[in-house]
């Protein structure tokens, strides 16, 4: 009798398995029906909750009050996680044991790891099946929706993500290769906006993409960026446009008497980063950069694209964010009020 049970049992779970492959074409068994998905990472969290949040297990840490404001609230409530991400993180075993989740979203930055470390870090959740995304470029977050669609069984949804993806990857080969000049383009991050990144940089992908010339050429030495630099060497660099992502440098950058030297501040070509709720250009890197790269190609090639960023914004935000952005958020998002 107890066999009989046992085939029984057996004949159910596989019954209700199938074979999933992962971006490195790595194949792992799943259920076939997955209610629960824990992302280890912030990007491909993101992506989840633009493909379908209902099935987000948790979060990697609680979202700040800026970003709570233009997101799900049952999701803002999940427990926290943790994750493999910045220097040094890991998630909370247990509480990843107590969530009890279907699959494991992983990126190929955690895969270096290798599966016997990752798997000894989860502790009792060590068999949950791990799946791994590719999401470093915005070519390869962009890849990831199909894959996370099939997860979701949501791939009609995914497909929509996706397609509107590739279009704006190929508008900015279509406009890049129409424009006359890359402007040159200087990224300032900090309070002083003398951090920047490298050319070379994930973190500053959208100037290359957007077919502009990152002034500060370099290799990366780091996946976490932020090379700190001195005033002269923007100065030397003399940049057409400045990205800034710091609120308070921006407010001060027209009144500063060093800066006023620099052509991108002399002709008033000096733009505020979007953020809401995530960065449209980079930290935490996330499907934003999309509309972010749209926004780029109006800023470094006005004679040949415009945009109506108020109606472009508000059919992205419907899209990916499933909300109704009113201008008085798009005037803040956007950094009107700072002006």
């Amino acid at each position: 009798m107890f066999k009989i049970l046992l085939l029984i049992f057996s004949f159910y779970l596989y019954s209700n398995a199938v074979i999933f492959e992962d971006m490195f074409k790595e194949k792992s068994e799943i259920k076939d029906d997955i209610k629960k998905i824990y992302a280890s990472n912030p990007v491909l969290l993101y992506s989840l909750y633009a493909v379908d949040k209902s099935k987000i297990a948790g979060l990697n840490f609680p979202f700040n009050e800026n970003e709570a404001k233009f997101l799900d609230e049952k999701t803002k409530n999940l427990p926290v996680l943790g994750g493999w991400f910045g220097q040094g993180k890991t998630p909370n075993s247990e509480m990843i044991l107590q969530i009890n989740p279907d699959v494991i979203l992983l990126t190929d930055n955690t895969k270096k790891l290798g599966d016997e470390k990752i798997k000894a870090s989860l502790g009792g959740a060590k068999n949950i099946p791990l799946i791994y995304l590719k999401s470093n470029s915005l070519e390869e977050l962009v890849d990831s929706f199909s894959y996370i669609g099939k997860l979701t069984n949501n791939e009609k949804r995914a497909k929509e993500l996706e397609n509107y993806g590739k279009d704006s990857l190929n508008l900015a080969k279509e406009v890049s290769q129409k424009a006359s000049k890359k402007p040159k383009v200087y990224y300032a991050e900090g309070k002083n906006g003398l951090e920047t990144e490298c050319n070379t940089s994930i973190h500053s992908e959208l100037i290359n993409l957007a077919g502009g010339k990152n002034v500060h050429q370099c290799e990366t030495t780091n996946l976490f960026g932020k090379q700190a630099i001195n005033f002269e060497q923007v100065l030397a660099y003399n940049p057409e446009i400045i990205l800034v992502y710091d609120k308070e440098f921006y407010q001060k950058i027209y009144k500063d008497s060093n800066w006023k030297h620099i052509d991108a501040v002399k002709n008033r070509r000096v733009y505020f980063l979007p953020f809401g709720p995530f960065s449209w250009f980079d930290r935490p890197p996330s499907f934003m950069k999309l509309l972010g790269l749209r926004w780029l190609l109006s800023v470094f090639h006005p004679e040949v694209y415009k945009l109506d960023i108020n109606k472009e914004a508000k059919e992205f935000y419907s899209l990916f964010l499933g909300i109704d952005l009113s201008d008085e958020q798009l005037n803040e998002i956007i950094g009107k009020n700072l002006e």
